[in-house]
């Protein structure tokens, strides 16, 4: 499967880059440190190649806030599923840290 997102319309594909990742492994669609301009509608959009099929998904809101007053204490929980992998094959670990 391949993963991308778009805002508000077909074809406006988010572009990635420092701030914006795709995990090829879920889907999940990740950005540091939102800014105003991330505003918008997200759509997941999912293809496979092998059977020539591709579908979207609902949109998605999203509002930045900008309240900036509010203070969160640091606080910094991992939390992992456990992972199987058959022996002699490869496996892939994600960890992502989140916020500001």
């Amino acid at each position: 499967l391949s993963y991308r997102w778009l805002l508000n319309e077909f074809p406006v594909f988010i572009a990635l880059d420092k701030r914006r990742f795709v995990s090829q492994t879920n889907g999940n669609l990740y950005i540091a440190n939102v800014e105003a301009s991330d505003k918008g509608n997200y759509s997941c959009f999912v293809s496979s190649p092998s059977i020539a099929k591709s579908v979207f998904s609902k949109f998605i809101p999203l509002i930045p806030q900008s309240d900036r007053a509010k203070v969160y204490p640091a606080d910094i929980k991992v939390k992992f599923k456990d992972t199987y992998a058959l022996l002699g094959q490869n496996v892939t670990l994600e960890c992502f840290a989140l916020g500001k």
